[in-house]
């Protein structure tokens, strides 16, 4: 993370790229759920409403299609964005600044577990992204590049089934439909209750739209980081019991 102080009370959290790549993401998304969910509900009054709206299932298939690209653009561009993390900018891809999953993350899960049962007085001291923040991204990034190859299967049928069995066109439907639907449930019940439903940033936590992190906040949500940041100073929640 790049630690520039904005003001005094203001560090910055996200690059202009991660949020341009999270509002392009965010608009692909919402399209392919509308589309995608029209399309494969198509029996329903809202879905043929929707239908129509949209031109007719001809033209909100090649719209689902449009969507699919400029989402799984924004996957490609965070593959390559890890790749330049680690050989550029010289990150650990395991350290307390990165997205990717480690052993510490689970020392934090049972330290969590250990504060909401009464066992603790403080919350963990949380890095740059909690083990929460990790499952959120790592379901969704998982969940894209499995609708991305079951929905190239269905895009392009004839060339896949040349080298696969026909029913792997029908296993390919199934998956991408239940995934399609654990996707929106997962973006809209666990991803937006995080970021807009949790009591500290209610009714709205919009750093990932200015790239904005105020003081208090990072020093009570990521003490972890803050406490790296000025290891002089003391901040909530800095783990101790």
């Amino acid at each position: 993370m790049n630690h520039h102080t904005m003001s005094e009370n203001e560090f910055e959290r996200f690059s202009v790229l991660h949020r341009l790549m999270h509002i392009v993401a965010m608009v692909g998304f919402s399209g392919l759920a509308v589309t995608g969910l029209s399309l494969g509900f198509s029996g329903s009054t809202p879905a043929r409403t929707m239908m129509w709206l949209m031109g007719g299932p001809a033209h909100a298939a090649w719209l689902h299609r449009f969507f699919a690209l400029i989402t799984y653009c924004c996957v490609i561009i965070h593959g390559l964005w890890f790749l330049y993390y680690k050989t550029i900018l010289k990150g650990r891809l395991t350290g307390p600044d990165s997205l990717m999953p480690s052993s510490a993350d689970v020392t934090k899960f049972g330290e969590h577990i250990g504060y909401f049962l009464g066992r603790r007085t403080h919350p963990p001291a949380f890095e740059r992204f909690s083990y929460m923040e990790k499952i959120d991204y790592w379901a969704l990034f998982i969940g894209m590049n499995t609708m991305g190859l079951t929905g190239l299967v269905l895009w392009f049928p004839d060339i896949f089934t040349r080298i696969l069995p026909g029913y792997y066109v029908n296993i390919a439907q199934i998956l991408h439909f239940y995934e399609a639907v654990l996707a929106v449930i997962v973006k809209v019940f666990i991803h937006v209750g995080m970021t807009t439903l949790r009591p500290a940033v209610f009714p709205a936590d919009t750093c990932i739209f200015t790239g904005k992190i105020s003081k208090h906040g990072l020093m009570t949500e990521h003490a972890g980081q803050w406490n790296r940041m000025a290891p002089d100073d003391s901040a909530p929640g800095n783990g101790s019991n």
